[in-house]
């Protein structure tokens, strides 16, 4: 009688010997290794799409110079105007010839000062050379519009007869306008800076440089700054659009 290993030897010879030939169905597993491949592909091309799509958007807030999602910035565009507002469909207040400009004067306005340091007659057919001195009493860099943007007004009792750049005629109370141009100066305590306006030559109809030089005690020079806002080491002296935001109004009467 044979042992049970040599029985289990000849059972398991018998099994093979009936057994076919090994063999599997490889259509099932090239359908899961394609699904695997798409969803590869598919999470490989939306994670480009992200990619790209944050690289859009922040490039798009570097270049505008705004918030990298909305796409708004704190700084206005280059041109500052204004025009009926939206709520009432009222005209803004505008510089218009005859209009009185009741502003007392102010020379500072928080950290910043500033006078009417020199009215000087040129000739007697044009506007004065006008130059204001500003001072602050701590160091600042004054962010500003180029010194001929800056808004002059010639009085006489207290009415508008000339100035600009922003002078409507009278009766014109249409927006004004101007370019916002940044410029600027530095200043620290005991170093004031001076900007030299220049003449401003517009005048209101009816009225001539050598019939305002006959009598100029009767009239006198606002130039009007601001508003004024600081933001740390830098502070904006704006264009003062409309006239009552004025922060600082310097005033000097006309050379005799």
């Amino acid at each position: 009688m044979p042992s049970d290993d040599r029985l289990w030897r000849e059972r398991l010879a018998s099994l093979a010997d009936r057994a076919a030939a090994p063999s599997f169905t490889t259509d099932r597993l090239r359908a899961r290794v394609r699904r695997r491949r798409t969803l590869l592909a598919a999470g490989t091309g939306a994670a480009s799409i992200l990619v790209v799509s944050l690289v859009t958007v922040a490039a798009a807030g570097i270049v505008g110079g705004g918030d990298p999602i909305t796409g708004t910035g704190a700084t206005p565009g280059p041109a500052t105007s204004t025009g009926p507002t939206a709520t009432t469909g009222k005209e803004p207040e505008v510089y218009v010839c005859g209009d009185r400009y009741d502003h007392p004067g102010s020379t500072s306005a928080g950290i910043l000062t500033a006078g009417v340091s020199s009215v000087v007659k040129v000739s007697g057919d044009s506007g004065p050379a006008i130059t204001v001195t500003f001072a602050a009493t701590r160091a600042v860099q004054v962010a500003s519009s180029p010194p001929s943007l800056l808004q002059v007004l010639y009085l006489k009792d207290g009415v508008i007869v000339g100035g600009g750049p922003m002078l409507n005629p009278p009766g014109d109370t249409s927006g004004q306008g101007v370019d916002a141009i940044r410029d600027g100066f530095d200043l620290a305590p005991g170093k004031p800076h001076e900007q030299q306006l220049g003449p401003r030559e517009t005048l209101c109809p009816s009225l001539t440089w050598s019939e305002i030089w006959a009598s100029p005690d009767r009239y006198e020079v606002a130039v009007v700054l601001g508003p004024v806002e600081e933001r740390g080491e830098e502070l904006t002296l704006g264009v003062p659009l409309p006239p009552s935001v004025a922060s600082l109004v310097v005033k000097a009467a006309l050379p005799g």
